[in-house]
């Protein structure tokens, strides 16, 4: 992986980005702890970077808030580009990205308030992904680029390998699993929130 390729957020960034939001939307600590099922001293830690919260408490805050996910990535400039390139390319040495248990996700999308993310995701072998129960607005579209995935949709099981794609709606209930023990499973994808 190249070395200068940007990090996600800091906690603190993250923490800041969600007090923004909050403070926005005029929600309350209490409201926004409600919504997560957390204690207002758990999203006070959030917004004061002192913890950093789970992407499945990120999922629930972007549906919170109306929000992509790439609203809490941020890309740290490592080299300068032309300034007609930052609205339409992303360079791949600096795409932003988040890790989280065995799962990269990097953005491929230069912009981060569309109302689409367009991002490629590695899962480790074995790597199985929270369910997601998450109604929003929206559709999911992936393609496997490399290797194998299994995908739940509403309960139901598909296998889907290298050159496959898959469509969903947001409101739907998924999750999906590397069936794998030795190889990372590669997912180009985009979401679309309306």
């Amino acid at each position: 992986m190249p070395k200068s390729v940007a990090e996600a957020k800091t906690p603190d960034h993250v923490g800041k980005t969600l007090r923004e939001l909050r403070r926005s939307r005029r929600i309350t600590i209490q409201q926004l702890a409600d919504g997560l099922n957390r204690s207002t001293g758990y999203v006070s830690q959030l917004e004061r970077g002192l913890s950093q919260p789970t992407l499945k408490d990120l999922y629930a805050a972007c549906t919170i808030f109306g929000v992509p996910m790439s609203w809490f990535v941020d890309l740290e400039e490592k080299q300068p580009e032309a300034e007609r390139e930052k609205n339409f390319i992303v360079r791949g040495n600096q795409r932003r990205f988040m890790s989280h248990r065995g799962a990269r996700t990097e953005l491929l999308t230069p912009q981060l308030d569309s109302n689409v993310e367009f991002m490629m995701s590695t899962f480790e072998p074995g790597l199985e992904t929270e369910r997601k129960n998450v109604p929003t607005a929206g559709a999911e579209y992936g393609y496997i680029l490399k290797g194998r995935l299994e995908l739940w949709i509403d309960e139901e099981k598909f296998e889907l390998s290298e050159g496959d794609s898959y469509c969903f709606s947001r409101s739907s209930t998924y999750h999906s699993r590397n069936p794998s023990k030795t190889q990372p499973t590669i997912i180009i994808w985009v979401g679309v929130y309306q």
